[in-house]
């Protein structure tokens, strides 16, 4: 969707409230909401976007008297609200604005895609001051007014008229009484029914096998914990179900997409996805979760900067799901104990060029998965192309392998890309059909189906 303006951006000023102002204990506080939509009038809905909210003092361009930022997300409605006051501060203090100096406008610059690039702007004057601002200020309450007069009270109305009684119907004759029939013959003696079952000992479950049964010394209850054991002579203390066997597995319920996105999904439910044949778990609210993610493992990338040849590598990643950035994960072959790399962050599909994040510089001293933490702060949203880039942090002999996949089998992330930077003309060159190994891991606040493998 193209964001550049211009943009219908719909402002509901909601009430300000503010609470405490004559104590001074509670913070200054507005309630602000907008409806924010694109060029073509749609609306912009569950979409991360950045907020820039700026008080000026005097006209539409007049002095900075206040300015905050917000990180926040617009409904299904296309609605996004903040409070005044509760946002990153960028410049001065809404509590020492002065505003019986006036007049004041509000004005508003917005990223939809969450960054830093403000393709929103709206100005409006605030025509009024709410009482609990100027008076927080040193403002004077005006007198209050005189009661008006109350209104006279109104005429009882009248009565109506009792309706007249209807006439009533005429009784029915009693019908004759039937005769009663004669006592029939007692019928013959059934056959002696099968003994019941024997009830099993203690906890053992009883069931019904050819007519015979008994309790099953491997197929177990426990009704004061709940536990459950099948094929075992105990119940395990610490499992609800434990099934022991050499000779079968434990089978998942297996199904579509479409099948599982038509349950009535809770917390914690596990599936086997037959599209995309892989196990599938529902997660809650919020949790740190792989959001894009390839582990094939198929061939090695050396990184290294021996102060000639210069290698290093990019991968480009979408993620599934809008969520804070928390760590990337890559996949090492091959060290030499203590090398250092440094891992680039960017947003965009060409390494090197886009919005640059940040960077962290690690240490690798061990094979397999080595974990880069960011911090809190680098928010990602789906649908968008993102890339990060590991290269030698310093000039030596040594270097590290990095696990990749290559044309057969090919990269498991889909639209992700593998770079390998040509230290001749200085660009990054594509392999269409490869993925690194790698991990992006970020906090999500939303109820989804993930891929547990």
């Amino acid at each position: 969707m193209n964001y550049s303006n211009p943009f219908r951006f719909t402002l509901l000023l909601a009430a300000f409230l503010f609470s405490g102002l004559v104590a001074a204990q509670s913070p200054f506080r507005m309630s602000y909401q907008a409806v924010i939509r694109d060029a073509a009038d749609e609306l912009v809905v569950n979409q991360a976007i950045r907020v820039r909210i700026s008080w000026l003092k005097g006209s539409p361009q007049g002095t900075v008297e206040y300015q905050e930022t917000h990180i926040l997300s617009t409904n299904a409605n296309g609605l996004a609200t903040l409070q005044i006051g509760g946002g990153s501060v960028v410049n001065g203090s809404l509590e020492t604005v002065d505003w019986a100096a006036g007049p004041y406008f509000i004005k508003t610059e917005t990223d939809p895609q969450g960054g830093t690039s403000f393709t929103i702007t709206s100005t409006s004057e605030l025509l009024s001051v709410p009482y609990a601002l100027y008076a927080a200020n040193g403002g004077i309450e005006g007198p209050q007014g005189p009661p008006g007069i109350e209104g006279p009270k109104g005429d009882k109305g009248d009565q109506g008229e009792t309706g007249e009684r209807g006439p009533e119907g005429l009784k029915g004759d009693r019908g004759d009484k039937g005769e009663k029939g004669e006592k029939g013959d007692p019928g013959p003696q059934g056959p002696t029914g099968l003994p019941g079952p024997i009830a099993g000992a203690d906890k053992q479950i009883t069931f019904n096998d050819n007519d015979e049964g008994a309790g099953d010394d491997e197929l177990l209850y426990d009704k004061e914990s709940n536990h459950m054991s099948i094929g075992a002579p105990a119940i395990n203390p610490d499992a609800a179900l434990e099934i022991k066997s050499v000779s079968g597995a434990l089978l998942l319920p297996r199904m579509t997409t479409a099948q599982r996105n038509a349950l009535n999904s809770s917390e914690g439910m596990v599936i086997y996805n037959t599209d995309v044949q892989k196990f599938q778990g529902f997660v809650g609210d919020s949790g740190v979760i792989t959001v894009a993610m390839s582990e094939v493992s198929a061939a090695t990338y050396f990184v290294g900067n021996d102060g000639v040849n210069i290698d290093y590598v990019a991968q480009t990643f979408t993620p599934q799901f809008i969520g804070y950035l928390q760590s990337i994960e890559f996949n090492v072959s091959s060290i030499s104990p203590g090398y250092e790399v440094i891992v680039e962050l960017y947003e965009g599909n060409n390494p090197g060029l886009g919005f640059y994040f940040g960077q962290q510089t690690v240490t690798v001293n061990s094979l397999g998965w080595n974990t880069v933490n960011f911090p809190t702060g680098f928010l990602l949203a789906p649908g968008t192309t993102y890339h990060f880039i590991i290269k030698p942090a310093i000039v030596s002999s040594d270097f590290i392998g990095i696990l990749q996949s290559n044309s057969s089998p090919g990269g498991e992330h889909a639209g992700g890309t593998l770079f390998a930077y040509d230290a001749v003309s200085g660009t990054f060159e594509a392999s269409l059909a490869d993925d690194m190994d790698f991990r992006i891991n970020a906090l999500i606040n939303t109820q989804a189906w993930v891929d547990l493998h």
